[in-house]
């Protein structure tokens, strides 16, 4: 690439969950290299995660959390006209993108547009987790591209050095807030956050490995309070912001729903973040993943390629598979696939 006249793919924000930016990220990075474009990522106001006080020494979304996709191409070096035109022009997410300038191309797809097919990674999100293949691709992408900042690093080698070290964990990620509510009208997330499936699934695997802690991330105190309550003594979680009491759901920026405690506070959500790459992170050092359907338990999948998991979100007449407690596998037990 040159570094005379560079040729930049700028990823522009969508209003929408930081681990569905996460993946839409590493959705797009295949393409943009194909291109010979050099990915930026540039995540502002139209996502709940930015706020006007910045975060950790950083001014847009991606840097408050992960170090610049290419080291030495920061949002910094997008030239200020082409910003410009990208706050008054924001990207469709519905289209594939368009030129801001001679030199750069700019997008919010998601890359699972027909006229990207063999370009960008489609990676699922409504029924179905992605598979060995997928997830194995992913994996070197976000090896790669996708790495959190040294502060987020030390954060997660202390919690995982004074809570975790040296035990089997069992990974739990509750996703639920908005997902489950009433605002909620599509088929793939209504009825997806079913306690007592969480607790069947657990006990089994307990059975298997009854010496096992359960890490637990989740958007809910209640949810958080009930398997507490189930397995004590057990549970193990970081310290998060989470949905206590009112309604679960609120609205981005641009009116996408969004869980309410994010959304009613920029400060707020820009923590928030810090604290579920945290989660992300923990997880994906874990010995098997039970979750529902949600980004970042996805994106987990696809950073530890064999892990393990259950999926306990059923799609109607599916049949969950069990594999058992293994260490390495990438066997995907849900819905029979």
């Amino acid at each position: 690439m040159s570094k005379a006249r560079p040729r930049l793919h700028i990823i522009s924000e969508r209003d929408v969950g930081l681990f569905s930016l996460v993946q839409q990220v590493v959705s797009q990075i295949p393409w943009a290299v194909a291109e010979n474009r050099i990915p930026v990522a540039y995540f502002g106001d139209g996502t709940c995660y930015w706020t006007p006080n910045g975060y950790c020494g950083a001014d847009t979304v991606w840097e408050y959390y992960f170090e610049p996709l290419y080291p030495d191409y920061p949002v910094a070096k997008i030239p200020e006209r082409v910003k410009a035109l990208i706050c008054a022009n924001r990207p469709s997410p519905y289209q594939v993108g368009y030129l801001a300038s001679e030199q750069t191309f700019v997008s919010s797809h998601f890359g699972d547009h027909s006229r990207l097919r063999g370009l960008a990674l489609r990676i699922p999100y409504q029924w179905d987790d992605p598979d060995d293949v997928l997830r194995r691709e992913a994996k070197e992408i976000l090896d790669n591209f996708v790495r959190p900042r040294p502060y987020i690093g030390e954060k997660v080698e202390r919690f995982f050095g004074a809570h975790l070290a040296g035990h089997d964990v069992i990974g739990v990620h509750a996703r639920g807030t908005d997902a489950t509510s009433m605002q909620e009208v599509r088929a793939f997330r209504q009825g997806s956050l079913v306690m007592s499936r969480y607790v069947a699934e657990i006990e089994r695997l307990l059975h298997i490995r009854p010496g096992a802690k359960i890490f637990v991330a989740t958007d809910e105190e209640s949810s958080l309070s009930q398997l507490a309550e189930a397995f004590p003594e057990r549970v193990v979680s970081y310290d998060s912001v989470r949905h206590q009491h009112g309604v679960p759901a609120g609205h981005g920026p641009t009116g996408w729903i969004m869980p309410a405690y994010i959304a009613a506070n920029r400060d707020v959500a820009a923590k928030n973040g810090e604290e579920a790459v945290v989660d992300y992170l923990l997880l994906s050092r874990c010995q098997y993943l039970v979750h529902n359907g949600s980004s970042l338990a996805r994106t987990v999948l696809l950073n530890a390629p064999e892990l393990a998991h259950t999926n306990t979100h059923r799609r109607p007449g599916g049949v969950v598979e069990r594999p058992g407690f293994v260490a390495h596998s990438a066997k995907n037990p849900v819905d029979g696939s």
